[in-house]
């Protein structure tokens, strides 16, 4: 075979490559764009059939029974979104429940198994919706999962699935999962937070957590503000690690008690500036006047921040605190005196936005 034919057959190939490229291209275009047309239909006809349930309270049957016309994970998204922003508290249990024989959830939950993490994601944003104590098991192994968005949305169907083993399980990850998941895992337990006081308090007070465990679940504890667990927690005020006890300080101004305020007294005295500084702000919250003089000591305090925090509490004391101030811009501190002529002009409202932050 000469060089020329084997030249030849080699721009044959390409050329029929390309043109074969090309027609794919093209097909694969006009079949999303027949897909997007045929999901923004859909969803525009379910629009009245939604608006009447919701507004004149008729049946949701006639929703559910549109979203067929939607291919499966345009039906599920749609719901999902409706579920999420739309359908009233009130009214959820009754839209899982009419929802639960359509074809996408079926669908949905059938690759709760699957070894794509896409199609379990949808398998646990299906069980939000229509979850029951009987999908307990299943959504276990959702919460386990090793994909962070899987184990967010499972964490998310606790709320449907309101079982008190799950939530023991999401507690326990807490304190190993990225920030963006602990938050929408802390903003799911506070629906159920009647089911995650009990383990809470187990964690917290077990003698094999780790450090940066008990930091997560005092963290946890601040967003839930549970009164139970003040208790818990102040007893972690002398642990060893200063990141516990920064984070007791944080979690004590949610407990206004006479023993939350002494066990501030003595984070107020910490070797570690930013636990003497959390404690000041904790006091300041809690406007604990007894805490007045103690505050007024750290006013001298060889770091910036711990000054800032005592100075702001003691602005948030009330004219007490302002007067103390006052009186510290005389003082023969400079520490003291520079921050309180720094403090002691502030309004209440600046005040209060700098002692949130």
């Amino acid at each position: 075979m000469s060089l020329l034919l084997i030249l030849g057959v080699i721009a044959v190939t390409q050329v029929i490559f390309v043109v074969l490229l090309a027609a794919f291209v093209v097909v694969r275009r006009e079949r999303r764009s027949r897909r997007v047309q045929r999901v923004q239909s859909g969803r525009a006809q379910l629009s009245a059939p939604l608006a009447k349930w919701l507004v004149e309270a008729s049946s949701v049957e006639k929703f559910v029974a549109g979203l067929r016309v939607l291919p499966h994970e345009s039906a599920l998204a749609f719901a999902s979104e409706i579920h999420d922003m739309r359908v009233p508290l009130e009214q959820r249990a009754s839209f899982g429940a009419a929802l639960r024989n359509a074809p996408c959830v079926h669908w949905a939950i059938a690759g709760a198994g699957s070894w794509r993490w896409w199609r379990r994601l949808d398998a646990a944003r299906a069980l939000g919706i229509v979850g029951t104590l009987d999908d307990a098991d299943a959504l276990r192994e959702l919460l386990e999962d090793v994909h962070p968005a899987v184990r967010l949305a499972g964490t998310q169907a606790l709320t449907a699935v309101a079982d008190a083993e799950l939530v023991r399980v999401a507690v326990a990850h807490y304190p190993y999962e990225a920030l963006a998941v602990r938050h929408f895992t802390t903003n799911t337990l506070r629906t159920v937070w009647q089911l995650a006081e009990a383990p809470l308090r187990s964690f917290l007070t077990s003698p094999e957590a780790t450090a940066r465990e008990l930091a997560a679940w005092l963290g946890l504890a601040e967003s839930l503000n549970l009164p139970s667990l003040r208790l818990a927690t102040t007893a972690l005020a002398t642990h060893a690690d200063s990141e516990v006890r920064v984070a007791v300080a944080r979690a004590l101004r949610r407990y206004p008690h006479a023993e939350t305020v002494e066990a501030l007294r003595r984070l107020l005295d910490d070797p570690q500036d930013f636990v003497r500084a959390a404690a000041a702000q904790a006091l300041g919250t809690l406007r604990a006047a007894e805490a007045q003089p103690w505050l007024e000591r750290r006013l001298t305090d060889q770091a910036w921040w711990v000054r800032f925090r005592c100075a702001l509490a003691l602005a948030l004391l009330g004219e007490p605190g302002r007067a103390a101030l006052r009186h510290a811009r005389q003082s023969p501190d400079r520490f003291a005196r520079e921050m309180a002529v720094m403090t002691s002009g502030l309004a209440d409202g600046a005040v209060l936005e700098l002692a949130e932050v």
